[in-house]
């Protein structure tokens, strides 16, 4: 089976690229654009004649579709080139899907939702708070449409999938690179500051969704079951933390004094979040998936290499 994987080279991506090479029976191809480096190839994702010709060179299977701008403030202040990458390229890939009878695996996010009414299900009303969130949103229509004509062809397999999923942590290679790592950054100096303590964050460990992402891949192209069409997932971490509460695990995770860091009850500036967006991951475990990384006893190995 041929695998094209898009955001190969971001923390996500590294991960499933890994966990990709341990099957002898996939041939995996992993594009990026900003940090191509090889064996990734380079490749823009909103060129749609660029995206064809890739695709009629190697003719994938399935496509792991993970690239995204998904930092909500970086979002608003650049629009069109957020749009082109979250909306566009989505839709993109997913005519060229559709055209070649490939199964698309749609990454998404929790922020489709308003963090007013948890838990959410698949089928729970959507309504995002900002703009990332809404494109995210649009994203998941668009390439639900573009596959709708593949539909009559799959005797009655899924087409697609979308996984939702809330932020996530892993191996960075820069604190910046996770809004979760980024917490950590307050404990490098012992100066007075304050932490947002109003959103519960469901954080994730990257290796949970690449299993995740193979778990829904396997069970909507075998057929075990009748998900619908283009069916959704959902993933979270099973623990809530806000910002303060995960800079003091850090801190103790690292044996460092966390004291000059005060909690902060007002909603975080910048893009609107929502306060609790955690979701029920029941169809996911449904197929086997389970959480095996736990925030807590992972976050210290993370960070300790920028610390010590």
């Amino acid at each position: 089976m041929k695998i094209l994987v898009t955001g190969a080279s971001g923390l996500l991506g590294r991960s499933l690229m890994k966990f990709l090479a341990e099957r002898s029976d996939l041939e995996v191809k992993g594009v990026a654009f900003s940090r191509a480096v090889p064996p990734l190839e380079k490749l823009d994702l909103t060129d749609e004649s660029a995206v064809a010709l890739f695709f009629a060179r190697h003719s994938p299977d399935v496509v792991m579709h993970l690239a995204a701008e998904r930092r909500p403030d970086v979002v608003d202040t650049a629009l069109p080139k957020a749009q082109a990458i979250n909306v566009d390229a989505t839709q993109i890939i997913a005519r060229s899907c559709a055209g070649r009878g490939a199964f698309l695996l749609l990454i998404s996010t929790d922020y489709v939702f308003d963090g007013t009414s948890p838990p959410y299900y698949p089928d729970s009303p959507v309504h995002p708070l900002n703009a990332y969130g809404r494109m995210k949103l649009e994203a998941e229509y668009a390439a639900e449409v573009a596959l709708s004509g593949a539909v009559r062809s799959s005797e009655g397999r899924s087409v697609g999938a979308v996984l939702r999923i809330p932020i996530l942590y892993g191996p960075v290679e820069s604190l910046e690179e996770s809004s979760v790592t980024e917490v950590a950054f307050a404990l490098k100096s012992s100066s007075p500051r304050k932490m947002e303590h109003w959103a519960r964050r469901y954080p994730a460990h990257v290796d949970d969704v690449s299993s995740a992402i193979l778990a829904v891949v396997d069970a909507c192209r075998n057929g075990r079951c009748s998900y619908g069409p283009f069916p959704r997932f959902l993933l979270s971490g099973d623990h809530a933390y806000t910002k303060y509460e995960m800079a003091q695990i850090m801190a103790k995770a690292l044996g460092l004094d966390a004291r000059h860091i005060q909690p902060d009850p007002s909603p975080p500036s910048g893009a609107p979040r929502p306060r609790d967006c955690r979701m029920d991951t029941s169809l996911l475990e449904s197929i086997g998936w389970c959480q095996k990384k736990e925030f807590e006893s992972e976050i210290g190995g993370i960070l300790r290499p920028f610390f010590f």
